[in-house]
């Protein structure tokens, strides 16, 4: 068990990667906290979260607040230390998405990708770092995408957030360093959740023709969290199955 005794926060954790990211780190020990907006959130709770891990003999809490709220992520990483501790390692997961071409996207529909996905990502970071410095170690592990590698269209904004994550990735694990905290990337491919496919979906995109799962991504985050990867910060691992490297369809999108 790698991570016994080590205390973990995966934002978004109720459904999708997340949830499975979750389970990873407390099958290898860990005390995790799973989260998401509210109890009882449509699509996946993390409490339901939490109680599987528990049935499965781990140990979790679930602690709930939206991370693009200011306060309620500062709450999420104080009510953590309040139960545990102290943190040894971020997962900054929540996400949203729409499909769609940009001209059809509502001004909230913007507003909303950008503040969970990118803002949202940098408050909690912000939040945990007084305590991550404090202990002299931490690992923040901030989950872009392939579409934050290549931009993917039908979901700009989406991709927009995902590029500035690898951006805040990079300018942050520069400020920690003294500070023994290793801040890093991981960038899934399609993964097939609630969030990302729809009934039917192909994956004839990716190099190997086949779904990438919520495991696989978390095994990255596993390997980024752990002292194997204590001289690595300020990077990305793509879990894309060559993804990113695909051709635009030469053909419009929408009409006007």
């Amino acid at each position: 068990m790698r991570f016994k005794g080590k205390v973990v926060i995966v934002t978004g954790s109720g459904q999708g990667i997340g949830s499975s990211i979750a389970k990873v780190f407390a099958a290898e020990g860990a005390k995790v906290v799973t989260n998401n907006r509210k109890a009882g959130t449509t699509g996946g709770d993390a409490a339901t979260v939490a109680a599987e891990i528990k049935a499965a003999g781990g140990e979790a809490t679930p602690i709930f607040g939206s991370v693009n709220d200011y306060k309620e992520a500062k709450h999420i990483i104080q009510a953590t230390v309040e139960k545990y501790g102290r943190i040894d390692v971020l997962v900054n997961n929540a996400a949203i998405m729409v499909d769609g071409p940009l001209i059809k996207y509502t001004e909230k529909q913007i507003r909303d990708i950008v503040d969970v996905n990118l803002t949202g990502t940098i408050f909690t970071c912000q939040h945990v770092i007084p305590y991550m410095a404090k202990q002299k170690y931490g690992k923040i592990v901030n989950i872009s995408s392939g579409a934050g590698l290549a931009g993917d269209q039908n979901i700009t904004a989406y991709s927009a957030t995902k590029y500035g994550v690898i951006g805040f990735t990079e300018a942050l694990a520069a400020e920690l360093a003294y500070y023994n905290i290793n801040v890093n990337a991981v960038c899934p491919g399609g993964v097939p959740t609630r969030m990302n496919f729809r009934p039917g979906a192909t994956y004839d995109y990716n190099y190997f023709h086949r779904p990438i799962t919520g495991e696989d991504i978390a095994a990255a985050c596993l390997f980024l969290a752990s002292e194997e990867a204590r001289n690595i910060t300020s990077t990305w691992i793509p879990v894309t199955a060559g993804v990113e490297k695909k051709v635009p369809d030469n053909k419009p999108i929408f009409t006007v």
